[in-house]
């Protein structure tokens, strides 16, 4: 079934019920085509950007236009692909992954539709109530729980424009039921935040390993079952609870990391590295990992993007950001795992100083040139 079919199905079944819940408006079905068909793309592609209706609005507007969306987060610059994007490209994401390396990545609607339907299906989220959009929906986990739920099956969406305890309760409290994706990090934050989640039908965590604790607090604190997705932006969602999800097939690869099948998998990178395998429905992840009976247990990272609490980041990014600021040459960042189990890694910087010069006054300088999450939490130099 093409967009338009699933649309045009969606305005006749929902047009007048509310398509987003925001803290203080609605917005309709009809009204939410109405303002996407009002929109124009900039240059070749819609740049879907801002807060969640934002990115709703302009990914809706590029799919009734037949204009390839480009999703972007909201503190970055859009990458222009180094290589025009391949005959019937509909989304290009730009993100980091494991890799550590940004880039746009290119799909066509079926490939994101079939992420996104799986996920709909897997979880019956016909029957869950709202999706509840806390997280970025610029990244491939908000975007395919929350957005394209709303766009493609038409489960309405409510809003959470802070992931903070308190909005969270206050989106969440005049909705029957609710499902609701986050991070580990968030989980910790909500769990011990007094969240009620009396209303919360389904609760999803993803973007980093899911601790035992911290499933072991939400079932005896609050009697819920988190459950824990693992998936790539390559890819889009491979497991859930350590079993391969319906129509993903994988297979162990060479230093034990994990080669997927799936129909969800992407047309490939606007650069691509030596030795990767992203196309014609495989993606080599950059995760080693172990395969039984279908059954998959995650045994590390090989790649050099670091993980700051389910955000991926460019190790070479902030190296280049400390080096400018700084007025320094062969300064090195990594990740490494962090006393937080939550945060998964911490951002490690090398720089070429004596120990006795990285101060204060110098941390607050370089910093100055970095977002919150991009700030190391160690330092090391040469001596």
């Amino acid at each position: 079934m093409s967009f338009g079919e699933r649309w045009i199905r969606i305005q006749r079944e929902r047009g007048a019920l509310v398509a987003v819940h925001g803290p203080d408006f609605t917005l309709t079905f009809a009204e939410l085509d109405s303002q996407a068909r009002a929109l124009r793309p900039q240059g070749d592609v819609f740049v879907a950007q801002g807060d969640t209706p934002d990115i709703l609005r302009a990914t809706l507007a590029g799919l009734l236009q037949g204009v390839p969306v480009q999703w972007v987060e909201k503190d970055r610059t859009r990458r222009v692909p180094a290589a025009a994007p391949p005959e019937n490209t509909a989304f290009i994401k730009q993100t980091v992954g494991g890799s550590g390396v940004r880039r746009c990545q290119f799909f066509t609607l079926e490939q994101i539709a079939a992420d996104v339907d799986r996920l709909h299906d897997f979880f019956d989220l016909a029957n869950r109530g709202v999706a509840v959009a806390a997280i970025s929906c610029a990244h491939s986990y908000g975007l395919t729980m929350t957005v394209l739920q709303t766009l493609l099956n038409g489960v309405p969406l409510c809003w959470a424009p802070q992931p903070f305890a308190q909005p969270l309760m206050e989106a969440l409290r005049p909705h029957a039921r609710a499902f609701l994706p986050g991070v580990p990090a968030m989980w910790k934050a909500w769990l011990m935040g007094q969240v009620s989640f009396g209303n919360v039908s389904l609760a999803i965590s993803a973007g980093s390993p899911l601790t035992k604790e911290l499933a072991t607090m939400a079932r005896e604190k609050h009697g819920l079952e988190l459950h824990n997705l693992y998936g790539t932006s390559e890819c889009g969602a491979i497991a859930c609870d350590e079993m391969l999800l319906p129509g993903v097939e994988a297979e162990m690869a060479a230093e034990g990391r994990l080669l997927v099948q799936s129909s969800s998998t992407g047309l490939g990178y606007d650069e691509t590295l030596p030795g990767e395998v992203f196309g014609s429905g495989r993606f080599l992840t950059c995760d080693a990992a172990l395969l039984e009976n279908g059954r998959l247990k995650l045994q590390s990272s090989l790649g050099r993007g670091i993980n700051v609490a389910g955000r991926k980041l460019s190790p070479d990014e902030i190296a280049a950001k400390i080096s400018l600021a700084g007025g320094l040459a062969g300064v090195e960042v990594f990740g490494a795992p962090s006393r937080d189990p939550e945060r998964c890694q911490d951002i490690v910087a090398r720089v070429p100083l004596p120990s006795s010069e990285i101060t204060v006054a110098f941390k607050t300088k370089v910093c100055a040139a970095l977002a919150p999450w991009e700030v190391p939490r160690r330092w090391m130099g040469i001596a």
